[in-house]
Order: structure tokens, then sequence, then C-alpha cells
């Protein structure tokens, strides 16, 4: 059965999208992130009996990835600037790695039960977890038209270092997209291309540093591990 989708660049159009394509079969996604619940909410209050999926990883992996995605960006603080286990004084919160209660807040707001999906099975298995897809749409795909290479590889420690050591002399910061402006678009294309410039002389760096230690992030994993585990048994039963 045929499926119309909305990517998530495209995701601020969704309620024309939905409104010009009839059909009950839609797939609509978005990376959220801390907007979540603001964001769900704002949808759930125009199409309620929609079915919610979400996609969780485990804390720890999780938010290193959010923190080198904002050096990638150009934030300039170390990881507890990004992510307090102590005081909760970070750019993200703690309450932004409960998952159990983001997916309480979707079982509120949607009519339809919330399906889980974990971003480790993608990662063990990405065929498998591909099906799965398939099976809770559905539908069908022709593989042979399928690209599963990866869009965007990680940067290194050493390159993400370089561009830190960098983006505390200049300001290098991403800004939020704003209505056109022609000197504002200037200015944000200026700073895309010193980040990427910066990320690849980043490469011949000589540091060795780590980015985030391994000690901080066990800690995270620790802290969210009893939280980890009982989604896992709820809803794979794959530990």
């Amino acid at each position: 059965m045929d499926i119309d989708y909305l990517p998530r660049n495209r995701f601020h159009l969704v309620h024309s999208f939905i409104a010009n394509h009839p059909s009950s079969r839609i797939l609509v996604s978005r990376e959220f992130d801390q907007q979540l619940e603001v964001e769900a909410g704002k949808f759930a209050a125009s199409f309620p009996e929609a079915h919610p999926i979400i996609v969780v990883r485990r804390p720890d992996s999780y938010i290193a990835s959010q923190y080198r995605r904002a050096v990638k960006n150009g934030f300039r603080g170390d990881f507890k600037d990004f992510f307090d286990l102590d005081q909760d004084k970070g750019h993200f919160k703690q309450s932004d790695l409960q998952y159990d209660e983001q997916i309480e807040m979707l079982s509120q707001l949607f009519s339809q039960p919330v399906t889980v999906f974990f971003y480790e099975d993608m990662k063990a298995d990405l065929n498998d977890y591909l099906e799965t897809w398939l099976s809770l749409l559905s539908a069908r795909v022709d593989w042979s038209k399928v690209n599963l290479k990866t869009k965007h590889a990680s940067y290194t420690d050493r390159q993400l270092l370089f561009l830190q050591r960098m983006a505390a002399c200049i300001d290098l910061r991403k800004r939020p997209r704003q209505a056109f402006n022609p000197i504002s678009f200037l200015m944000r294309i200026i700073r895309a291309s010193l980040r990427y410039s910066l990320l690849f002389l980043g490469k011949f760096s000589r540091s060795n540093q780590q980015l985030i230690s391994s000690e901080g992030l066990q800690r995270v994993e620790e802290a969210y591990r009893p939280m980890w585990t009982a989604l896992r048994r709820r809803y794979d039963n794959k530990g």
C-alpha cells in the first residue's frame, strides 16, 4: 500500500501537506530533541488520532552524539557545560534523557499507543530494523532502489577539539533559521564555511585528547541504566 511521506526537512509544511493528502496513510518525521513536548503538543492538537513512533538511543551514547554535534556547530563549553549530572545546569537537562517520561507524555497526547524503536537495533542489524518498520507500516520496498550507505560520517575528536579551540577566538556558533535577510544569510554561509574548513584542517592536528572523558560517559550510563533496562524489557525483551 502506498504511503505519503513528509521528510524532516519539510516538517514545517506538515499541516498543508496533510490537508493536501487526504489519505490516512501518511508518515511524517522530525528530530525534536529538547522541543519534543512542545512540538508533539502542537501536532497532537491537530491530529490526536495519529500513531506516535519514537526512536530512542542509550542515554550516554545519545548525549555524547548531541555534544559532538553542538561542538561541530560552534559550542564552546566542555561536556559538563553541555550536560551536568551534578547540578543540572547544562544546556541539555537531565529530564531530556528521561525517555520513559517522554513516552508517557506521548501516550497522553495521542489516542493511539506509542511504538518505541531503539537506535541500537538499527546499528546491530539494519535490514531487520527496516523490516520491522515495514511490518508496522504494512508497506513494501524495492531494496534495489534503497541506498543504505552512511550519509554523514562522524568527525574525530581531533577535528572537533581543533574546531573548539578556534571557536574560543571566533564566534562560529550556528544561528537558528530566521526570516530571510541577505546579511544574515551571508553570515550563516560564512560561519558554516569556516566551521567545515576548520574541521578539515583539524585532521592534521596532533592532539590525542578526548572530547568527552570515558568516566563522564560512564556516569551517565550508570545514572540512566535502570530506566534504559526497563524500557528494553518492556518494548522488546532484548536486554
